[in-house]
């Protein structure tokens, strides 16, 4: 497969509806012998173009693969499996009598119903008269037809006429098609194939396989429509009483049935386009799109309503169906006054102040705006099943109606904020590294933080409570407000910045506990001692110990810390301990060895998975010391551990690796019962958590003895360093750490790479095998390397690169088509090209040509904006380990698709400099930096 088919696909996928491709994928792509599959059983995908689409799809639930483990990359789609997926989609009854006027479909075939109501529905035909073809692949041109007639395009919806060249080979497109061909071409709905001559072709008789429906709606997931200045909705019948478009109550909208055949689902957010809609029981109803300010009352409406303007207040009206609210409403505002949604009611667009919901019944309410400046205030007597918060936002509940479940979605981008105003049952948190703050007087009575939230900050405001908190992730806690109790099932929480620390619960599952040891007793002072506390959970054991409540009856004998105990003065004291109703009593004795003599102790140790570096007095000679003046203890999961090939040299013990995953491992090392060598003891432990990965280089060769030094936090590059690795012959890596965010630093420094970072999580409960990155070399004198990185979201960011090429024109580097050749000499290269977060994604110029060279940023897929992605620049001009010019983008407002960043200005001495633009566009910067014709191959 060309690799430069990558963006026809993307683009390809942007003017779906959603309803019709996700539903549409969501179902069957091979309609016999499809069964939900793990992603990571897929055998035959490796080699697929598509492979990261299918694997991500899969992960939401869109995609399945087959019973075999394989997901047929590079099946044709049928016509019949296509009616399947259609009709599916569109929510159409199945309808046999239909079909049977073709020939060639029987009443009792499986697809029959499907292609009678595809066929009804006005989106389908046949290949002749009386024959469909059921068994025939899917053509090119029959999926222009399809989907256009679906949307209901005509080319009376044309609002900005394409000044592009026709087709080339648009006479060889069959009759009934060349319409539509032409709209979906002209429209940017597809690219066609750009020839050596410049010619457009779009070769109406290819078929489309699986792995490219996949990518088409990955690419929409991910992206949304960005075409809606060429096209607006079909108008359906008269634009009177039979109109679809609703009217402001002034003009009294009709709610008459649609009058064309449309068989569109019930809209796309993007684009605002809503002709079809279905009651799940019987004929299609017409939907209503509120595309004017105004005052409407619907009264009782069957099928789905969208608003895409702002300034509409709706009132006194049932919706039996969906709701949408569109970005086309950017930051204004809409009111549902008595409005009743029986489905979903989906929020993509409004602002600061933004949508009102006043005495208003919804089921479930979805507020996902990109640039998380919306609010969602719930007035009167509002009720709402439940809300799912997959962006930032502020949803703020004054109503005195019910309100069910807040779920703040994992899809919400790092460093997010939400915000919650007022009363709610429910908070449910599965976002990672975002801000949840409970505004003043706020009640939440249950809060669950699911095991991937890492490093939330939670902010309780005056006054507010949070009546119980359920924590699975490493989280913070702050504000004046208070959190009453917790059920605290990870160490490492941290309630220090509250008022006042919350009522630890103990797990209900417990039902009894052991410790070990049993008493302890010390020969120096400061020296510790563990005891770890193991709970009985039925079949498992917890370590407990972190959890319990510790004190010591006489701080001058001892101190103890989570179960650590230090001792501090000659005598007897009893530490004690209390998880829920459990109480335990440990006796402790410090009875220093040779009190006054210049004896030698044990200070200190550090532990790692896998080995127990000891500090002694200052001056001790421990090159005389064996492994025979030692005692050494290890505990996990509540018993003692044996260490498996214990060995002592030089002060250190090794062992090998103890693999238990998720378990805390303590060790304790003291002098032998006769202190022949040092008296005193010491206890260190490790969180058996952490992740590991592979470092490669851009040619994609293993990079081995790379040292990585990890950071605690997101994007945290200064610091304190609190582990570090070295790659393997391999380039792998592997480290232990604590649960939570770190980012390693790699690279610079005296080795040849570009300073780089990768973002690396450590989980309580799965290791993370695959946290890679690319080491980026230093250019060599004669290049130019534009590195670009991001955060996690967008998924994807894409570099532009446009500059002088040999012949007087412009070269394009970008994804679809890397590398630009002048004379067959290597000239420009998009060398990686990051599809996966972060980055980095590196173009590299080979030679400097005299001209302007502009590099821009396409949001590619994604939830969140180019303004809130943390995209940073950095040029390298020449072997330089520094940059020599760097852009980071400014946070704010905005979903705009492009960010132009700089002009790099190459004189005819061949002197180097920097502009930058800094500036945001909805439009293709490309477009008006040379070419007309997008220099690429692009397929369905």
């Amino acid at each position: 497969m060309n690799s430069k088919w990558k963006k026809f696909n993307r683009k390809l996928s942007l003017m779906l509806s959603t309803s019709l491709v996700v539903s549409m994928l969501s179902l069957n792509l091979s309609v016999s012998a499809e069964v939900a599959t793990s992603k990571n059983s897929f055998t035959d995908i490796d080699h697929s173009y598509a492979k990261t689409e299918i694997t991500q799809l899969v992960e939401q639930g869109i995609l399945t693969g087959f019973s075999d483990g394989t997901f047929k990359p590079s099946d044709a789609v049928t016509r019949a499996q296509l009616a399947k997926i259609m009709v599916g989609a569109l929510k159409l009854n199945p309808d046999t009598a239909e079909a049977s006027k073709f020939k060639d479909i029987k009443e009792d075939q499986w697809y029959a119903g499907y292609v009678g109501a595809l066929v009804k529905s006005g989106i389908a035909q046949g290949t002749s008269k009386d024959s469909f073809s059921p068994n025939k692949n899917v053509t090119r041109e029959e999926l222009a037809v399809f989907f256009v007639r679906a949307f209901g395009w005509t080319q009376q919806n044309v609002t900005n006429p394409s000044s592009k060249p026709q087709l080339f080979d648009l006479d060889q497109v069959s009759n009934w098609a060349k319409d539509s061909v032409s709209l979906a071409y002209q429209s940017g709905f597809i690219k066609g194939l750009v020839q050596k001559d410049g010619t457009v072709k779009f070769n109406p008789s290819g078929i489309a396989d699986r792995q490219a429906l996949a990518r088409l709606a990955y690419e929409f997931v991910m992206n949304k429509s960005t075409y809606d200045s060429y096209m607006t909705p079909a108008k359906t019948g008269d634009e009177t009483e039979d109109s679809n478009e609703a009217k402001p109550e002034t003009t009294k909208p009709s709610e008459g049935s649609s009058k064309g055949s449309s068989g569109s689902s019930s809209g796309d957010k993007g684009n605002g386009s809503n002709n079809g809609g279905n009651n799940g029981g019987g004929e299609q109803a017409p939907s209503k799109n509120l595309t004017a300010p105004g005052e409407y009352t619907l009264g009782d409406v069957t099928g789905n309503v969208t608003i895409s303007s702002q300034g509409v207040t709706l009132k006194n009206t049932k919706i039996n169906g969906n709701l949408k609210i569109l970005e086309s409403v950017e930051n204004g505002d809409v009111t549902l006054d008595n409005v009743n949604v029986t489905g979903t009611t989906e929020i993509y667009g409004g602002g600061p102040n933004s949508i009102h919901a006043v005495n208003s019944v919804l089921a479930t309410v979805i507020v996902d705006k990109a640039d998380g400046s919306i609010r969602l205030v719930l007035e009167g007597g509002s009720d709402v099943q439940q809300i799912e918060i997959r962006s930032g936002a502020i949803v703020q509940n004054v109503s005195t109606g019910q309100v069910g479940p807040i779920d703040i979605a994992d899809s919400v981008p790092h460093n997010a904020s939400v915000a919650l105003s007022g009363s709610f049952d429910s908070v449910m948190v599965h976002a990672e590294q975002i801000s949840v703050e409970f505004g003043d007087d706020s009640t939440i009575g249950n809060l669950e933080v699911f095991e991937q939230a890492l490093n939330t900050a939670f902010k309780i405001n005056h006054g507010a409570v949070v009546n119980r908190a359920i924590l699975n992730a490493i989280v913070q806690f702050s504000g004046g407000g208070a959190l009453h109790s917790a059920l605290v099932n990870v160490e490492g929480i941290d309630f220090s910045q509250l008022n006042q620390s919350p009522t630890i619960e103990a797990d209900p599952t417990v039902t009894s506990v052991v410790y070990s040891p049993e008493a302890a007793e010390f020969s120096a002072i400061d020296s510790t001692r563990q005891i770890v506390l193991t709970g009985n959970a039925g079949s498992a054991f917890k370590d407990i110990t972190s959890f319990a409540t510790w004190e010591v009856d006489d701080s001058n004998i001892a101190v103890v810390n989570s179960g650590k105990i230090q001792a501090k003065g000659n005598g007897t004291t009893v530490v004690k301990a209390e998880y829920g109703d459990f109480k335990i009593h440990v006796p402790v004795t410090v009875a220093v060895y040779n009190e006054g003599a210049a004896y030698p102790t044990l200070t200190g140790i550090q532990v790692t998975n896998g080995s127990a570096k000891l500090v002694f007095t200052e001056g001790f000679e421990i090159s005389e010391l064996t492994a025979d003046d030692f005692v050494v203890h290890a505990y996990l999961n509540g018993a003692e551990q044996q260490l498996n090939n214990l060995q002592y040299d030089n002060g250190e013990f090794t062992f090998d690796a103890v693999n238990s995953y998720g378990s805390t491992l303590y060790i304790t090392v003291e002098s032998d019962v006769n202190k022949t060598h040092f008296a005193g003891s010491q206890s260190g432990a490790i969180k058996l958590t952490g992740f590991g990965g592979h470092i490669k280089d851009v040619a994609g060769e293993a990079v081995a003895n790379l040292q990585i030094a990890f950071r605690k936090g997101l994007d945290n590059k200064t610091g304190e360093v609190v582990g570090t690795v070295t790659t393997d012959t391999y380039g792998n890596y592997r480290i232990y750490l604590p649960p939570g965010i770190y980012t390693g630093e790699l690279g610079g420094g005296d080795t040849k790479y570009i300073k780089t970072y990768l973002i690396g999580v450590s989980a309580v409960n799965v290791e993370n095998s695959n946290e890679n990155q690319t080491a980026i070399e230093i250019p060599t004198q004669d290049e130019t390397r534009i590195v670009m990185t991001w955060g996690k979201d967008p998924a994807d960011l894409d570099s532009h690169l446009v500059g002088p090429a040999g012949d007087n024109g412009v070269f394009h580097a970008f994804f679809a088509d890397k590398q630009y050749y002048n004379n067959d000499e290597l000239m420009v290269d998009l060398d990686l090209d990051d599809v996966t977060s972060y980055g980095p994604e590196t173009t590299t110029i080979r030679h400097l040509l005299p001209g302007t060279y502009t590099f821009y940023v396409h949001h590619f897929s994604g939830v969140s904006t180019i303004k809130s992605s943390g995209a940073k620049i950095e040029v390298f001009h020449g072997a330089v380990a520094a940059p020599s010019a760097s852009f980071t983008v400014e946070e704010g407002s905005g979903n705009e698709r492009y960010w132009v960043v700089f002009k790099m200005i190459v004189s005819d001495n061949g002197s180097v400099t920097f502009e930058s633009v800094d500036e945001f566009t909805d439009i293709n910067p490309y477009s008006s930096l040379q070419s007309p014709i997008e220099n690429s191959e692009e397929e369905l």
